[in-house]
């Protein structure tokens, strides 16, 4: 129906899914149409909605793109446009909706009754900003969404798929709808509500995802567990459906100023990634499969990309999932692998972590999120080309407790001499169990200066996770999908070998190294240079596949 023919009174219906995956229909009242300050741009219908559907929670997030029909002069009922934005009313039941007209973007004509409201208009706040994930345990949900919340992106958490398995939904105007960024194990999208169709073409939300055009996420149906009922009304509290996305049926293609829009049929480029995590001390194992978008060959245009969201969050889930908690002290690997299509080895590393990983203000995997999210965002400042990414892994193996001892002391001889190699016997106590001992060989160097010199020897620290704050999880997790970690002015790796070597950087050693100092010398920021540069150099003395050896001893020598 044209925008001319809304008029102040008309009775009208809105559909939408409020449980479930079934269709349910409530009254809608119109009572204005609004515009800018100019009289014709930001038309918007003011309404008021009633009804059992949604007389408990009235309207919020989920209910955006909701199609509204009313009757033109012979009776037809006629679609005028999608519940789009609340305006913070108490109860949730006034709102607003955009013309079919503006989301079908064909010119829009407000009346010349039209009131102008500008101040209404700032005050309108899109429905489906929030985005959803599905399938997170509860601390890991609530670690989404502290930090959603402390950058301003509302994130919702919801269960997987119901016990008993849907059908695929026809997307027809009231149908729950998802805008995907991955599906399977973890999804990840924004819940809505289809408006018109046309053939394999779809309209929904009545306002944008993020504005940012040309897009290639995925379209799902969606299943509808409730409303949850909020009458407040505020951007931190208010009514919205607890939804989750359910089977991918097509592809998101344009993110407009007044609508989403999609084609059923195809899925868009996505990338397989898999998060497998065994448990050393029970032998088990959880794996969680998840497809994620791949919007590189666009320019990623939201700035990030969906990956560096929802590979560290799988990360974490997975790693709470098979240690059955969250306990404050973690061993473990973990080895990441990225297959890019034309390099015959994929891009990766392995790293070992050993620290206070979880417990309170923490999370399992914490270190092994970032090390994750830092893959992901060197692969997001690629900017050379948009390399095909045709898998991603991560690999984990967790065990509770700290494998790990401090060096108490070390013993060996009190003269070397340069260019010999020497047994050295490190003296170290478990954390929290017996002492142990390790025999190293260390070479003197041959261009040392001769002299009294500290050979010390540098364990490797424990890993730090735990309480981070939420807007620091924030920025580990890209939940804005901001920047994608880099500028155009810092293009990052400048070929796709480069861009693999920089993945392969995020390894570290795991080890003791061995230095030679002056007495009581503090190890240098900078080495010197010459002969005193080539004795204090660090140098890896010791790998242990059981143990990570931490802390600092020293052994007086003199060097002849």
């Amino acid at each position: 129906m044209p925008l001319s023919q809304v008029t102040a009174g008309m009775h009208c219906t809105a559909a939408s899914v409020v449980q479930g995956t079934d269709i349910a229909t409530f009254d809608i009242d119109i009572l204005d149409v609004v515009t800018g300050t100019d009289g014709t741009n930001n038309a918007r219908i003011l309404f008021r909605a009633s009804g059992p559907a949604v007389a408990a929670t009235g309207i919020g997030p989920g209910f955006s793109g909701s199609p509204i029909s009313c009757p033109d002069g012979d009776g037809v009922q006629r679609i005028i446009g999608a519940i789009s934005e609340g305006i913070g009313d108490y109860g949730n039941d006034v709102a607003l909706a955009t013309p079919i007209e503006a989301m079908l973007q064909t010119p829009v004509d407000p009346p010349r009754s039209a009131r102008r409201d500008a101040a209404l208009l700032r005050r309108a706040r899109p429905l489906a900003t929030p985005l959803t994930f599905s399938g997170l345990s509860g601390p890991v949900a609530d670690l989404v969404r502290r930090a959603g919340a402390a950058v301003g992106r509302p994130l919702l958490t919801v269960p997987s798929r119901p016990r008993a398995s849907f059908p695929v939904q026809q997307l027809v105007p009231g149908a729950a709808m998802s805008v995907g960024y991955s599906s399977g194990d973890i999804g990840l999208g924004a819940i809505g509500t289809v408006t018109y169709t046309d053939g394999d073409a779809i309209w929904a939300f009545g306002h944008p995802l993020d504005g940012a055009g040309a897009r290639s996420l995925i379209l799902s149906d969606a299943y509808v567990y409730t409303v949850i009922g909020n009458p407040i009304g505020t951007p931190d509290a208010t009514s919205y459906k607890l939804a989750a996305p359910g089977h991918d049926v097509g592809t998101f293609t344009d993110d407009g100023p007044d609508a989403v829009t999609g084609r059923i049929g195809p899925a868009p480029v996505r990338i397989p990634l898999t998060v497998t995590a065994h448990n050393a001390d029970l032998g088990t194992t959880v794996v969680l499969h998840s497809m994620v978008a791949d919007e590189r060959a666009l320019g990623l245009p939201a700035g990030g990309s969906p990956l560096s969201l929802v590979a560290p969050i799988s990360t974490i889930e997975a790693a709470y999932r098979v240690l059955l908690g969250n306990p404050s002290a973690q061993s473990g690997s973990m080895c990441l692998s990225m297959t890019i299509e034309g390099r015959s080895a994929p891009a990766g590393f392995c790293n070992r972590y050993v620290g206070a990983l979880g417990g309170q203000g923490g999370l399992s995997g914490s270190p092994i999120m970032a090390d994750v999210s830092n893959a992901v965002g060197a692969l997001d400042a690629y900017r050379f080309g948009p390399p095909k990414i045709t898998a991603m892994s991560v690999t984990m193996t967790l065990r509770r407790g700290l494998h790990q001892a401090y060096m108490l002391s070390a013993s060996g001889p009190r003269a070397v001499r340069r260019g010999s190699t020497v047994s050295v016997r490190i003296h170290a106590r478990n954390v929290l169990g017996p002492d142990v001992g390790r025999t190293i060989r260390v070479k003197i160097p041959k261009g040392m200066p001769p002299g009294r010199r500290d050979l010390v020897l540098d364990g490797t620290p424990a890993d730090i996770g735990g309480a981070a704050s939420p807007t620091d999880t924030a920025s580990v997790l890209n939940i804005t999908l901001g920047d994608g970690g880099n500028t155009a002015d810092s293009p990052g790796a400048r070929t796709v070998a480069a861009l693999a070597g920089q993945i392969s950087g995020i390894r570290r050693e795991d080890a003791v190294y061995a230095s030679f100092l002056p007495p009581r010398a503090a190890p240098p920021d900078h080495l010197p240079g010459g002969a005193e540069g080539v004795a204090q150099r660090s140098r890896v003395v010791l790998h242990d596949a059981t143990l990570r050896f931490s802390g600092r001893v020293r052994l007086r020598v003199e060097v002849r």
